[in-house]
């Protein structure tokens, strides 16, 4: 059974007198411990399908089947909910609290589970020592280089111990070797059978993914193995 699934989805926006159609009667299904790149030049529905496998938008019709609950008509404390135990996030510009340090950031998703504060702290540490930032949980973010804010960020995705890690041009922001070190990490992370999707318009990136979908005008284009890995 798929970790998610998603049938006959489609996505529009009003603009103006238009109707603006990024997702256009999308399938898919991803199964549990899958590493998976969506890819796609700009404007062929890559942010949207993020937004929507995140939980973050709702679809305009169809249906998002996650953990088997549909999450296509959630409210949106519903749709919260599901966000912070069933998905973490990492982005792009990382998304860190600049006057809080690396354990306390990775702290963060953790109060909303309402769990003791040692239970939060030595969680949050168990996942920055996971990601190689043991040594650094007291630093503030504007001492951490690029990789190593890119990599609190991924102990802050880790530590509710997700069903999926959604990552959103993780490496956008980083320098070539940096990149190599970050993606080394994804990897490690899919072979402990974390489940992962990497949104990206990175040809590089995608080839980390042992599943490589490809959108074009809000459609699959494109949905194979990654020959390169098999």
């Amino acid at each position: 059974m798929s970790l998610l699934r998603i049938e006959n989805l489609s996505k529009e926006y009003q603009m103006g007198d238009n109707v603006l159609r990024a997702l256009d009667g999308v399938n898919l299904g991803i199964e549990r411990g899958d590493y998976v790149a969506i890819t796609g030049t700009s404007g062929s529905g890559k942010s949207t399908m993020l937004n929507i496998l995140g939980c973050l938008d709702r679809p305009s019709s169809g249906r998002y089947i996650l953990n088997q609950k549909d999450v296509s008509q959630m409210d949106p404390d519903e749709l919260a909910e599901i966000r912070n135990r069933e998905i973490g996030f990492i982005f792009q510009s990382f998304n860190l609290l600049p006057r809080a340090s690396a354990l306390d950031n990775v702290v963060q998703p953790l109060i909303y589970q309402h769990l003791p504060r040692q239970e939060r702290l030595r969680r949050a540490t168990e996942a920055l020592q996971h990601v190689g930032l043991g040594a650094r949980l007291d630093h503030l973010p504007n001492q951490l280089s690029g990789g190593q804010r890119q990599r609190v960020a991924i102990a802050r995705a880790l530590v509710t111990k997700p069903s999926i890690l959604l990552a959103d041009e993780p490496t956008g922001n980083l320098d070539s070797r940096t990149t190599i070190e970050i993606m080394r990490l994804f990897d490690d992370l899919h072979a402990e059978h974390q489940t992962i999707i990497i949104v990206t318009h990175e040809a590089e990136i995608a080839r980390h993914c042992h599943r490589i979908v490809r959108l074009e005008d809000g459609r699959v284009a494109e949905d194979r193995r990654n020959r390169e890995l098999a």
